[in-house]
């Protein structure tokens, strides 16, 4: 038991990443701004969730009951630098609560999470484009410790969490202990875009397939998402969003594995050529050691691009 105790310990420090991952991922896609043009959002997300998904994903509620409740604030912002070239900044602020069943409040954590810094390189543009994004994510802004003991990990452990295997151990132990902001690690991701304008259907279509590494004690992911979107009216958009994240070879235990599939709707207003507001959700359909959560978001977009109106979100009012 102490041995497994100890494991457990070892595996928090990589497993608190799937309880507190509350925003949504921004909506770059295959098509560029040009040198100097710019396109700039700031997204406002929150959930509550009271289950999860063990490591054999099923769905179970959270240790001591209760739920997990974020609240978090996104600025993305995506800057052409050259032709073919663009930069990419993007800031979150998370706030994380864990209510125990008896809806006290036991802990918030509020700060800045994971800075995202990238570059996009176009691999072919027109109607049908392509491109290729590098993204460095940094820990900034929160305690990258983790806030129990190991006495208190393996108390935890050997009573209320008594009985568990060890991946849903950790995610038992992990879910009693303070929420964090993120992970603590240094991720790397790599990932190809594709699109296509669907001019007869007045829409688009764009997907995405990549890679992250999170670092030596969690497992690789495998990154996939989709975007269907189709203009009902000149100004307003209705999308289809996937999103996807599959391990990939292993973490310390199966309790750093984790595997997320969401999926839901966005509904855009284009204001102007310059300026959009935007409402959607993400709902997990599938997952394993992540909470199962109804994601939703509401945001606004500044823009200034040459592009038209069927080459993806970053797109003005200009026919093709």
């Amino acid at each position: 038991m102490h041995m497994r105790a100890r494991n457990v310990t070892w595996s928090l420090f990589a497993a608190a990443a799937a309880v507190v991952s509350g925003s949504a991922p921004a909506r770059s896609g295959p098509w560029l701004p040009a040198p100097g043009e710019y396109y700039s959002e700031l997204q406002a997300g929150a959930f509550s969730a009271d289950t999860y998904h063990d490591a054999a994903s099923h769905r179970a509620v959270l240790a001591l009951g209760g739920v997990e409740e974020s609240r978090s604030l996104l600025s993305y912002n995506e800057l052409g630098w050259k032709k073919g070239r663009s930069v990419i900044l993007g800031i979150p602020i998370q706030s994380v609560t864990r209510r125990t069943g008896r809806g006290e409040v036991d802990r918030t954590e509020t700060g800045i999470s994971d800075i995202q810094l990238g570059l996009r390189f176009q691999m072919a543009d027109g109607p049908t484009a392509a491109a290729l994004e590098l993204d460095y994510f940094g820990p900034a802004g929160y305690n990258r410790k983790y806030l129990l003991t190991p006495s208190q990990v393996a108390w935890a452990d050997t009573t209320l969490c008594r009985g568990l295997g060890e991946a849903d151990s950790a995610n038992c132990v992990r879910q009693i202990a303070p929420p964090r902001l993120g992970a603590g690690q240094q991720e790397l991701v790599a990932a190809i875009h594709w699109g296509v304008s669907l001019k007869k259907l007045n829409g688009f279509l764009q997907v995405s397939h990549g890679y992250r590494h999170r670092g030596k004690e969690l497992a690789g992911q495998a990154l996939l998402s989709a975007d269907l979107g189709f203009w009902l009216r000149p100004a307003l958009l209705v999308a289809g969003r996937y999103r996807g994240a599959i391990d990939v070879g292993r973490g310390l235990t199966r309790a750093d594995d984790v595997e997320e599939h969401l999926a839901g709707p966005m509904v855009v207003y284009r204001l102007d050529d310059h300026m959009d507001v935007f409402a959607s959700s993400l709902h997990t359909a599938i997952a394993r050691n992540a909470l199962h959560a109804d994601r939703f978001y509401v945001g606004v977009v500044f823009r200034q691009t040459g592009l038209n109106r069927l080459q993806g979100y970053l797109g003005g009012t200009r026919r093709p």
